[in-house]
């Protein structure tokens, strides 16, 4: 007989898909597991970036869909004040400095940690603070690996990344020398992705590339959080009427544009798909997580071309991944579209419809609207990820 092993397990997540990707990682390493294995697992929730008012929302949200899929021996959420916290804490002896850590997610040791990236502050925290762990890299989205210099961030042309990097080494130096505990980025001993390479990045850590059925498992379990009575009535609505659906992302937020050309730019690019459409299309907007509910009133309010408009503002739908709405309102029990739908993405949502349920997207904005109406810095950027996205939706 075999003996049990426990295995303790950190999951860490920044948004609502991450988990659900962490998650679908986790449940397709079981064919790799002993049956016999038992598992003590932690989730740290953090860099949520969500406006000031929707915060407390996002953060609930994230914590019950975990506790819908796993028993967590501890769900910890670090704010954006106790990272900032962490990261000017002077400390010359790095034990206590990650004492603190330990304590703030309830174990000082792990055997697993789980991370989207291990780049940014927040996620070199854990890889230092729980150095003996294997750590394990599950991406972006659904599951694709992003480098800190990647084309799908747009960075501006006029800061090379060799001066980055420069002033990077610089600014750790300086930190070092005044006393400051100093993390360093330290490599993934694994990957598991459903994209890995899909944008051209190869992931530089051995890969294991996933299937689609522990994915679709979560988003089906996750179906349950959503209110039942609002979908019935949302299909009602709908009829049978062809769907449009846009799927916001947060530009404006980010810096990449003002609030009003984000605005702007949806509103051109939307007429210009919608120009010879039915008319009894319905338009479905589909909320970033990360924007302002201001925003999307106002997005709202300049669509009135638009003879019926749906919001996804109900708490679970605007903080929840759009792919479990999407299972529940629009595909029956065989993945199969129950109305004519298009969708239109900005981000890398797109590739998770495809890989999924086959169901392409129209990619936007195009170069002239993003010449327009993104940062003169952003814009280039901008306008080569979107053929990155173009080409992966060939690819999948």
């Amino acid at each position: 007989m075999k003996t049990s092993r426990l295995v303790k397990r950190i999951i860490t997540c920044q948004g609502s898909i991450q988990l659900v990707t962490a998650l679908s990682v986790i449940d397709y390493r079981k064919q790799e597991r002993s049956p016999s294995d038992r598992y003590e697992d932690y989730l740290v929730i953090y860099d949520l970036n969500s406006p000031t008012g929707q915060i407390d929302d996002f953060v609930a949200l994230i914590k019950e869909m975990a506790q819908l899929i796993c028993t967590w021996k501890k769900i910890t959420y670090l704010s954006s004040e106790q990272m900032k916290t962490l990261s000017s804490k002077v400390n010359p002896n790095p034990s206590a400095y990650f004492q603190t850590v330990h304590e703030l997610v309830g174990t000082d040791s792990a055997d697993e940690i789980y991370l989207s990236r291990n780049w940014q502050f927040s996620n070199q925290l854990f890889t230092n603070a729980y150095r003996s762990a294997e750590k394990i890299c599950y991406g972006d989205s659904i599951g694709i690996y992003f480098a800190p210099d990647s084309q799908a961030f747009f960075l501006p042309q006029s800061l090379p990344k060799q001066l980055l990097t420069k002033l990077s080494g610089s600014f750790n130096l300086t930190k070092s020398m005044l006393g400051y505990t100093v993390l360093q980025q330290i490599d993934f001993d694994r990957g598991y992705f459903s994209l890995p390479e899909i944008l051209g990045e190869k992931p530089p850590m051995p890969v294991t590339v996933t299937d689609n059925a522990s994915l679709l498992k979560i988003f089906k379990q996750l179906k349950s959080l959503l209110a039942q009575d609002y979908i019935y009535q949302l299909r009602q609505q709908i009829g049978d009427a062809p769907v449009s659906i846009l799927l916001t992302s947060n530009f404006s937020e980010a810096g990449r544009m003002t609030l009003e050309q984000e605005i702007e730019a949806y509103r051109e690019f939307l007429l210009n798909q919608e120009e010879d459409g039915d008319r009894r299309t319905i338009l479905i907007i589909k909320p970033h997580p990360r924007d302002s509910s201001a925003k999307i009133k106002l997005l709202s309010n300049n669509l009135a071309e638009f003879s019926q408009i749906i919001i996804l503002t109900e708490k679970n739908l605007f903080f929840i991944p759009f792919e479990v709405f999407f299972t529940t309102a629009f595909l029956d029990d065989n993945l199969k579209l129950t109305n004519q739908v298009k969708v239109f993405a900005f981000s890398s949502a797109c590739l998770a419809l495809k890989l999924l349920f086959n169901v392409p997207s129209f990619i936007g904005f195009g170069s002239e609207i993003t010449n327009k109406f993104f940062a003169q810095d952003y814009a280039p950027g901008r306008i080569k990820h979107e053929q990155d996205l173009k080409m992966a939706l060939t690819k999948i």
